[in-house]
């Protein structure tokens, strides 16, 4: 598998591609910003921040069936060809892969395989008693649409999950930590505990957010994770943040 492909090129697949992965470039590790970890220069995040922003105000009116036009389309392939062309000379997700330390997060959140993660311990054979015990490194990968009327439609899944949406074997909670703010707002929240921000839960993985009903034009910004009502100290890591407008 190439390192472009790894970049989706659908419209849908991009939008939540690079809202995950633009807010997580700026996340520390170990007390150190993953982009900086990544070995890439600051010219290098910038340009990846900059494709975030061209592309949410499109990807807004693509959103709007009665302005889905054409020409926005090929805008928005025409964003996501960027992105894949400036990949070539700069090897971005290439020195991802080279990272001394890469994490399960680094992977999951960049489509890389995980292989290519530090292993530190499995939760399989004859470790399943210190699996219960450790907190999952399993993320939600979630799909948020909205229905109208400020609710927002969540259906979150496992990684690789198929079908129906679905909770992680063994958790029983969907946690949700999110907020509604105006189009154009800046210093938008990218850590899940964000004071601006409210948690919620669902014992469900398919669910209703309602945001209120007068929040029509604004943009949601929304993080997941699994969660153990009885067992807090094993929940996952939060995953996000993604964005949609809410109608």
């Amino acid at each position: 598998m190439s390192d472009r492909s790894l970049i989706s090129r659908s419209i849908s697949g991009f939008n939540g591609y690079i809202t995950k992965t633009t807010p997580y470039l700026i996340l520390l590790t170990g007390g150190i910003a993953n982009w900086t970890r990544y070995n890439w220069t600051n010219a290098n995040l910038l340009f990846w921040q900059g494709i975030l922003t061209s592309w949410q105000p499109l990807y807004a009116t693509y959103l709007d069936k009665k302005q889905r036009t054409t020409a926005i389309k090929d805008q928005l392939h025409g964003i996501i060809a960027q992105l894949v062309e400036y990949d070539k000379p700069n090897k971005l997700i290439l020195k991802i892969k080279a990272t001394v330390g890469a994490t399960i997060a680094d992977c999951t959140t960049f489509n890389v395989p995980l292989s290519y993660a530090l292993v530190t311990g499995t939760t399989t054979g004859n470790n399943n008693q210190t699996a219960k015990k450790s907190p999952t490194e399993e993320l939600v990968y979630p799909k948020v649409k909205p229905v109208g009327g400020g609710v927002i439609k969540c259906a979150c899944y496992p990684l690789n999950g198929k079908g129906r949406a679905h909770k992680l074997e063994g958790f029983d909670l969907v946690e949700y930590s999110w907020g509604v703010f105006a189009a154009g707002t800046a210093n938008l929240p990218t850590d899940a505990n964000d004071a601006r921000l409210t948690q919620g839960h669902s014992s469900h993985a398919d669910f209703l957010l309602p945001t209120g009903t007068n929040n029509a034009n604004k943009v949601l910004i929304i993080f997941f994770r699994w969660a153990k009502s009885k067992h807090p100290n094993l929940d996952g890591p939060w995953n996000g943040p993604f964005t949609t407008p809410v109608l």
